[in-house]
């Protein structure tokens, strides 16, 4: 692997946002045609390269990874230059008359980093470098060392489709990723554990860089008293919804909180879902459960179910550490029935296939057994009949988002923002939310420079005790906020307001009702021609 040298990295990224183009929507609408035509072109190469790194299906792969790529893509092409038109504020009736606007402009040189992981690593590279580029951001990306077939990927495609000006790709791990962090960004995107985004956090602030944090947390999943009916359409979504990438989903059910009246059906449609979804031999060359993404870290979730049957081997309802096998980085899907709340899965986040299920009596309890967990989870899922029931733990139980009957969903709806609360991250992405983050807000004011707005410099100095500075306070209190107008709206309203100082009120209403009679005079004319 070549030196990483971090001159030659932001030079040709300074040198774009020096020439400006980047401010333009057709530099931008080219990179997203750009990153379209890549994913396009080489579907199968990244088919072929998430097989390699966590056994993913091609299925899985298209519709988790590439079609959410394209979505977004689409997304931006279609509003982005709707996003970039300045958005007019209104101002206060004591500077009449103004014009003010904020306008979404690139963030500072050299551009943004994406620091990707592993568990999505196309996906959740490619969504953020979307924003960035809708906001006019040259970017680099760092993909996670830990998929060397996509990294390699990345590394090989994009010097092939994108200037240096535009995108670049760093491979490598903890020292490549360090260097990269000495360096001011517009904007670090960071996906990954609590632990390492902290340490992100802490580099950035040493070169005052902005960040957004996706983290994680321990998800929870409640199956109230009130659940639907049909258990087996509740557990399909439960266990999709966990083993869907083996777990290693950010929000993924961590955890569930089972109502006892409904503990029983629950734990065998589970078991029943688990053989549904990955047949009851998952090593079976048919099943289509992805891979745990590396040795070391099959070996962490082996010793998690390790620690629960050597506490107590019956609480293990399915699966066991006896069907796993770490150098095939295979862990069996495992169905733990009421762990000790110290043991390590109800204390760590899990992001495999284990699934801790604890019994609970009233709502009380589950939120109060919730709120002791450790971190503000990154979802909550509810499964409920009742939308008071939801909303009821909606209200006391924090978390990024929020699910009734549902998991996994809120990544796939266009104009939900993505993000964490807490220990879960720090701000959000995705549609217009990539947009708002992947820019600056720059206000700007033109108040027309000319004696007749100075209103008799009530505003300068010196204001002493008289009419002057009382004046002033009740113009500032009284006047509303007055919308921003274009030009041509502003000298109507000038002429109507000279108007009524010359020919008084009941003049100007005179004016304004013989404009409406002509008017309907001309509709009648209109409608009464053959």
């Amino acid at each position: 692997m070549p030196t990483l040298n971090i001159s030659d990295l932001i030079a040709p990224m300074v040198a774009t946002h020096q020439s400006g183009i980047n401010q333009t929507l057709q530099w931008r609408l080219h990179q997203l045609d750009t990153l379209m035509l890549m994913i396009t072109e080489r579907e199968d190469d990244f088919v072929d390269a998430l097989f390699k790194d966590l056994r993913k299906e091609r299925t899985e792969s298209i519709y988790c990874e590439l079609l959410l790529v394209r979505h977004e893509i689409r997304r931006f092409q279609r509003d982005l230059k709707k996003w970039m038109k300045p958005q007019n504020v209104s101002y206060p009736g004591a500077i009449f008359p103004s014009f003010c606007e904020v306008h979404s402009v690139p963030l500072s040189e050299p551009g943004c980093l994406i620091i990707a992981p592993f568990n999505y690593p196309v996906c959740i590279s490619l969504l953020p470098i979307i924003g960035a580029f809708g906001g006019g951001n040259p970017c680099v990306l760092k993909p996670s060392e830990l998929c060397p077939a996509v990294s390699s990927l990345f590394s090989e495609l994009v010097p092939k489709y994108f200037e240096k000006g535009a995108l670049q790709i760093v491979e490598g791990g903890v020292e490549e990723t360090s260097k990269l962090l000495e360096q001011h960004r517009g904007l670090i995107h960071f996906t990954g554990s609590e632990r390492v985004g902290r340490i992100v956090q802490e580099m950035a602030a040493k070169t005052l860089s902005p960040t957004i944090l996706e983290l994680g947390g321990k998800t929870p999943t409640i199956i109230a008293q009130d659940c639907p009916d049909d258990m087996t359409v509740v557990c399909n979504r439960v266990i999709a919804g966990k083993l869907m990438n083996c777990g290693q989903t950010c929000i993924a059910p961590d955890f569930v909180l089972c109502h006892k009246s409904k503990l029983e059906e629950f734990c065998t449609e589970s078991i029943a879902a688990i053989d549904r979804l990955c047949r009851k031999d998952q090593k079976d060359s048919l099943s289509e459960l992805p891979s745990i993404v590396s040795e070391s870290h099959a070996k962490r979730h082996l010793k998690l179910i390790q620690e629960i049957e050597k506490h107590d081997f019956s609480k293990v309802l399915y699966g066991g550490s006896d069907k796993c096998d770490v150098q095939q980085r295979f862990i069996t899907p495992t169905l733990i029935l009421d762990p000790p709340m110290e043991s390590h899965v109800m204390t760590e986040e899990i992001f495999g296939p284990i699934l801790p299920i604890i019994p609970f009596e009233t709502d009380e309890e589950a939120i109060q057994l919730i709120n002791k967990i450790y971190g503000t989870p990154l979802a909550l899922y509810v499964f409920t009949k009742s939308q008071t029931r939801y909303e009821t733990f909606m209200s006391k139980i924090p978390s990024g988002s929020a699910m009734r009957n549902e998991t996994l969903l809120q990544f796939i709806i266009p104009d939900f923002p993505f993000g964490g609360l807490g220990t879960s991250g720090i701000g959000s992405y995705q549609g217009k939310a990539s947009f708002d983050a992947f820019t600056h807000k720059r206000s700007s004011l033109y108040h027309p420079c000319h004696a007749a707005f100075e209103y008799g410099g009530l505003r300068y100095h010196p204001h002493g005790k008289g009419i002057k500075g009382k004046t002033l306070i009740l113009l500032i209190r009284i006047l509303p906020n007055f919308p921003t107008l274009s030009l041509i709206q502003y000298v109507l309203i000038m002429l109507i307001m000279a108007f009524v100082a010359f020919h008084g009120l009941q003049g100007f209403l005179s004016q304004v009702a013989n404009l409406f009679e002509a008017f309907a005079y001309l509709l009648r004319q209109i409608s009464s021609s053959p």
